[in-house]
């Protein structure tokens, strides 16, 4: 937790002069400034802020609890999540995006089965992973209904303070952090420590600035589940990347045939969701 509010903390630091930027830019506009100071809009800027922790949150620990393999395969069902809660509120959704969270499931099921025979793999774990899933929608959510009129600095800057502020605290009263710096392994400013600055520079920089507000970017122009796609290559880059540092063991045939059909699930529902807009757009010309 506290790592992962390092990595919040300087990358809301660099992100700062450009929300500094973007937001004299929209003093300028009386009804833009009107809509950011909106209630309704602090709220969903809130939400988000949480909801972008408590992924971050939920996967690190994840990733302590159980294989990387099942780590990286769970917590990218969110296209999965999306489409279940599509039904559940009884929205209109495509059968090929039905058969496509089927599938999907079945995949992560399979993965599942994997607890039993590979050694680091723990259910409290998985289970920490799908938390981090269902917790990152609140953020594309939030992210696709802001991003559609907000400048992207002005909201991605105060949500990934939030995320910050929120782990820092987590820490503080869960992992013992403090606010000295006599131990820079422990406090919650540590990362400005030489012994950390490069590591969490290199976090700050591509996966927060390029990573989630790259994603933050074209929420302007694709609805989440299209977005999701990003996360697909994670599961098998991140398992292939551990592997080969040594830092994970190789996934067992359970994850290899789990991740596969999981994966073949979330696809199947973005290429539907893909198919559907370009028809809509063909009649809309």
């Amino acid at each position: 937790m506290l790592r992962s509010s390092w990595r919040f903390q300087l990358t809301a630091i660099l992100m700062f002069p450009m929300f500094i930027i973007q937001y004299r830019q929209c003093r300028k506009q009386p009804e833009l400034m009107a809509k950011i100071m909106d209630k309704e809009t602090m709220f969903i800027i809130l939400g988000s802020g949480l909801s972008l922790g408590l992924h971050m949150g939920a996967w690190v620990w994840s990733l302590d609890n159980t294989s990387l393999s099942h780590s990286l395969l769970l917590v990218t069902i969110h296209p999965l999540l999306l489409v279940t809660g599509a039904l559940l509120l009884r929205r209109f959704v495509p059968r090929k995006q039905i058969a496509g969270a089927i599938v999907g499931f079945t995949g992560a099921s399979i993965t599942l089965i994997g607890i039993s025979s590979e050694v680091d793999a723990t259910l409290i774990g998985d289970i920490a992973a799908i938390f981090g899933a269902v917790a990152i929608l609140g953020y594309l959510i939030a992210g696709s209904k802001l991003r559609k009129w907000m400048p992207l600095f002005v909201y991605i800057f105060p949500v990934t303070m939030i995320a910050a502020i929120q782990l820092a605290l987590i820490s503080l009263i869960s992992e013992g952090s403090t606010f000295s710096m006599s131990d820079a392994d422990i406090s919650v400013v540590g990362w400005m420590a030489l012994s950390w600055l490069p590591y969490v520079l290199y976090l700050a920089v591509f996966p927060g600035i390029v990573g989630h507000a790259g994603i933050s970017m074209v929420l302007r122009w694709f609805p989440p589940i299209i977005v999701s796609v990003a996360y697909l290559f994670e599961p098998l880059i991140g398992s292939l990347i551990g592997w080969q540092l040594g830092t994970a063991e190789v996934p067992g045939p359970w994850t290899w045939v789990g991740g596969s059909v999981l994966i073949a699930g979330m696809v199947l529902i973005i290429f539907d969701q893909n198919k559907n807009q370009t028809l809509e757009g063909g009649e809309n010309e």
